[in-house]
């Protein structure tokens, strides 16, 4: 008894472990990155990120740093 309960929890995961898989996360699209002279000194480093979300949308993230001597 004990091992027929064993073989039914093993192919219960192997039948759900795929969709649990393709659910998944976003993809990165594009990727882009530029540094620039700061306008009293330093650097400015900007990136652009574009990810395709599970539903088809795309979504954007932008992060922008200063660094001064």
């Amino acid at each position: 008894m004990k091992t027929r309960a064993l073989w039914m929890v093993l192919f219960s995961a192997a039948f759900l472990l795929p969709l649990a898989f393709s659910a998944g996360c976003a993809h990165e699209v594009a990727h882009s990155e530029s540094d620039k002279p700061g306008w009293f000194g330093g650097r400015t480093h900007e990136e652009t990120t574009v990810y395709r979300n599970p539903d088809g949308s795309l979504s954007t993230e932008h992060e922008k740093s200063h660094s001064n001597p």
